[in-house]
């Protein structure tokens, strides 16, 4: 992008924020949104073969189409598309991967798919000694959103995803959208049953019945705090699933 359009893009959203202009932020949305879709197709080619989103527009709502939330994102996006330099890592590139799908599903998508090289897929057992685990537990972090291909006869991980099981941040943003997508294809019903299996899991893992019981308020002097996270996240997402149902939640 060059410099005259990323500051005329910087004006147009200043100026339908303050005017409230439902067309304007419209418009700059999908143009930025383009962009960077455009960007990971052309750059990250070296990883990418394709991506693959639904047909539905984005049903866009105006509490959320004038919210600080959303044009704080338009702008760190703006921002992204001007700065951002390649080839990256695959560290890089699933920071980038993971942060676009996220905000694809805060701006109301339901489907988004990424088609990688195969020669970018991992085989499990490769995946596991990257990361210095064993089997066992790499089932356990693809059942939490680990992300994971089934390509017919045998499961493959691509590579940016094992980098990004070594941050604590962007490990957990994985999951969270992986929790999105399956929110999206499975009745609450079943969401339900899932959570209070993992959570079971974990309470008879730790012997206690709540996180706050089995890792204390510290979560500084943790060694690994993925099961504390995943089972805060679980504990959430129970409670607002009960709270739209109307019932009450606080495992």
């Amino acid at each position: 992008m060059s410099k005259g359009m990323y500051e005329y893009s910087q004006r147009q959203i200043e100026l339908a924020f303050e005017e409230k202009n439902e067309l304007y932020i419209e418009k700059e949305t999908d143009y930025i949104f383009s962009k960077i879709l455009t960007m990971l197709m052309t750059l990250c080619s070296d990883q990418l073969v394709g991506i693959k989103i639904s047909n539905e527009e984005f049903k866009y709502t105006n509490e959320y189409l004038f919210s600080s939330k959303h044009k704080k994102n338009l702008v760190k996006w703006l921002d992204r598309v001007q700065s951002i330099q390649f080839p990256a890592s695959d560290m890089d590139f699933g920071k980038l991967k993971v942060d676009f799908e996220t905000w694809y599903y805060d701006l109301g998508g339901t489907s988004i798919e990424f088609i990688y090289h195969e020669d970018y897929l991992l085989k499990p057992m490769q995946a596991a000694d990257m990361l210095g685990i064993s089997k066992v537990t790499l089932n356990k972090y693809i059942k939490q959103g680990l992300e994971c291909l089934n390509n017919g006869s045998q499961n493959k991980i691509p590579k940016h995803a094992v980098e990004l099981m070594r941050d604590p941040v962007y490990s957990i943003r994985m999951q969270i959208n992986y929790q999105k997508k399956k929110n999206l294809e499975q009745s609450p019903e079943d969401r339900m049953k899932e959570i209070n299996e993992e959570i079971t899991e974990l309470q008879l893992k730790y012997g206690k019945k709540t996180y706050q019981e089995a890792f204390g308020t510290d979560e500084s002097e943790l060694d690994d705090p993925i099961d504390l996270y995943r089972w805060k996240d679980l504990v959430e997402e129970m409670d607002e699933i009960l709270k739209i149902r109307g019932g009450a939640g606080g495992i």
